[in-house]
């Protein structure tokens, strides 16, 4: 009965596992908190709960665990937009829904961080050379659901694409605004815009004009 109550033992292989997620956690939350110039492996290994040489004994240096890290989460947000698919498919989510959700990851945590390593990766080849495999993947599962949106809207497939495009040129434009403009009233306006011309790209391929005063501040 003791040995019965007695909690398993935990494998040297959960062990790692814990202590890697843990690192790669604290990764995130110090770049959203300090950016990645400020980020330490010290502070990171001091913010995991671990000790410097665990840290190193893992990962080969700062930049192996910022990649395994935002690996991580770029995964982790690709996950959930497929999950939205389901959504798409059955009509439980139409695209200003789907906007506002993109919206809604481009003005938080991930578009934070993301905002880090890609200003580091214009001249760091190590997390360039990393980091591109898995933004690719991600776009391809947001390609995934917009093609639905478009479907029998009569558009060819470049057009489709330059539509996903300049949402997310536009949604990224935003997302830097808000370091240092903070005015909800402002990026809705824009939102509204926006899903005007695209709702009607999706209907019948035709760009809708929005009146003037959806326009007016």
């Amino acid at each position: 009965m003791a040995g019965a109550r007695q909690s398993r033992r935990r494998t040297q292989e959960e062990r790692t596992a814990e202590t890697t997620a843990r690192l790669k956690q604290a990764t995130l939350d110090i770049l959203l908190d300090r950016g990645y110039a400020r980020a330490s492996t010290l502070d990171i290994a001091d913010r995991a709960g671990v000790s410097r040489c665990a840290l190193t004994h893992h990962f080969e240096s700062k930049d192996d665990l910022v990649c395994q890290a935002v690996e991580q989460l770029l995964r982790e947000a690709t996950a959930e937009i497929r999950d939205y698919a389901e959504r798409v498919q059955s009509g439980r989510l139409d695209i200003s829904g789907f906007i506002d959700h993109l919206w809604e990851m481009f003005s938080g945590r991930l578009f934070y961080i993301t905002l880090e390593h890609v200003t580091e990766a214009r001249h760091n080849d190590f997390l360039r050379a990393r980091l591109v495999p898995v933004v690719r993947e991600f776009h391809q599962a947001l390609d995934q659901i917009w093609s639905d949106f478009f479907r029998g809207a009569g558009l060819k497939s470049a057009e489709v694409e330059t539509a996903l495009n300049a949402s997310l040129c536009l949604l990224r434009g935003m997302g830097v605004q808000t370091v240092l403009r903070n005015d909800p009233a402002y990026y809705k306006r824009l939102l509204d815009f926006w899903k005007g011309i695209v709702s009607g790209l999706a209907a019948n391929g035709k760009v809708v004009k929005l009146p003037a005063r959806q326009l007016r501040g």
